[in-house]
C-alpha cells in the first residue's frame, strides 16, 4: 500500500471539516423532507424550483432555471409540468424567441412556499436542540447563515423565508458532496462518513457506537462497514472480554482513503459551501454542528446513567 501523498492530508491554512458537519447536514436534510412531506405534495427538487423561481422576483426562462440549480432539462422540464399542474408557476412564450419558456410564480405558488416554510420551521426546531436558549441562538445563528450559500437570483427579494432558502442550499451541498465522493472514492456517503470518523477517532469503534455518534440507524451502519470490508478499507475486531461487541478500525488502504475523504470534503466546501459566505457565518454553521454532537452525547450519557442507577446484583 502506497503512503498518503503529502499534499492529501489537511493544510492548517485551510478548512477542515469533521464528522459533525455531515450530521448537521443529515439533520437538516430530515429536517427540510418531513416538513415539506407533512405540508406539500411537492418533492425535494419541484419544491427547490419552487422557492428559486419566487427568489427571482420576475420570469425566469426554464433553460437557464435548470443551470442556475444545476438540473438537467428533462428533470426541469418534469418539475415545471408539475408545479404548472398545481397551479403554483405559469409557463408563458418568450416575447424574443418563441422557443424559450419563462416560468414565474403564481401568487397560490408564493402562499404555497409560506405553508410550506412554517412546516419547516417546526421541523427544524423539533429536531435540533433547542430548548436550550443559547442552543437556539446558534441554530438561528446557522440558519440566517446558511440563506446565504446559494446566490439569489434577486437579492431584493430573497430575503424572506430564510429557513427554506437555508436548507434547500444545504440539500444542494448534500448532494453535490455525495456525488463527488463517489466519484472521487467510488463510495457511498455513508461509507465516507464512517471512514471519516474512523479517520477523526484513530481508533477502533464498536458499530453500534459509530452509528449512534454518526447520527445513523444501526442497519444503515453496520451494510456500511460490510461494503467497506469488502472493499478492504476497514477489518472487524473482537474483544476477548465481550465476543459479541464488534468493533472495526481502518486498514491502511483505509487511512489512506481518509486522507482523501477529508481533502475532498474541504474542496467542497470551499467552492460549494463557503464561497459566499463571511468568516462569522462560516464559524456559525461549523458550530451548530458541534452543539447537535455535544447533545446527543449528554443525552447518551443520560440513558446510560439512567441504566446504571437501576442495576442489582445478580
Amino acid at each position: 500500500m502506497a503512503s498518503v501523498p503529502p499534499n492529501q492530508a489537511p493544510s492548517k491554512d485551510r478548512f477542515n471539516l469533521d464528522s459533525t458537519y455531515f450530521i448537521a447536514f443529515e439533520m437538516a436534510h430530515e429536517a427540510l423532507v418531513k416538513g415539506l412531506t407533512e405540508a406539500s405534495e411537492l418533492n425535494v427538487t419541484q419544491y427547490r424550483m419552487l422557492t428559486k423561481l419566487l427568489q427571482a422576483g420576475r420570469p425566469v426562462g426554464q433553460g437557464k432555471l435548470g443551470e442556475v440549480l444545476g438540473l438537467k432539462p428533462n428533470v426541469v422540464t418534469q418539475a415545471a409540468d408539475a408545479l404548472q399542474a398545481q397551479g403554483y408557476i405559469l409557463r408563458q412564450v418568450g416575447e424574443g424567441d418563441g422557443r424559450t419558456r419563462m416560468l414565474s410564480v403564481t401568487d397560490a405558488g408564493e402562499a404555497h412556499v409560506a405553508s410550506v416554510n412554517e412546516s419547516i420551521v417546526r421541523s427544524l426546531y423539533a429536531g435540533f436542540p433547542t430548548e436550550n436558549p443559547a442552543y437556539r441562538t446558534i441554530l438561528e445563528a446557522s440558519i440566517s447563515a446558511a440563506a446565504q450559500i446559494e446566490p439569489p437570483l434577486n437579492a431584493a427579494a430573497a430575503k424572506r423565508f430564510p429557513a427554506t432558502r437555508s436548507l434547500v442550499a444545504i440539500e444542494l451541498v448534500r448532494s453535490e458532496t455525495e456525488r463527488t465522493l463517489k466519484q472521487a472514492t467510488g463510495a457511498s456517503f455513508n461509507e465516507c462518513r464512517i471512514v471519516q470518523r474512523l479517520g477523526e477517532t484513530d481508533r477502533p469503534e464498536r458499530i453500534g457506537a459509530l452509528a449512534e455518534s454518526l447520527h445513523l440507524s444501526p442497519v444503515n451502519a453496520a451494510r456500511a462497514v460490510d461494503r467497506l470490508a469488502a472493499k478492504g478499507w476497514v477489518r472487524r475486531l473482537r474483544s476477548p472480554k465481550d465476543k459479541k461487541a464488534v468493533y472495526v478500525g481502518l486498514t491502511e488502504e483505509g487511512v489512506y482513503e481518509s486522507f482523501l475523504i477529508s481533502a475532498t470534503i474541504n474542496e467542497l466546501a470551499a467552492t460549494k459551501l463557503w464561497a459566499n459566505l463571511t468568516p462569522e457565518q462560516r464559524d456559525a454553521i461549523e458550530q451548530v454542528g458541534h452543539v447537535v454532537v455535544a447533545d446527543l452525547e449528554a443525552q447518551r450519557q443520560a440513558r446510560e446513567q439512567e441504566t446504571f442507577d437501576l442495576l442489582q446484583e445478580a
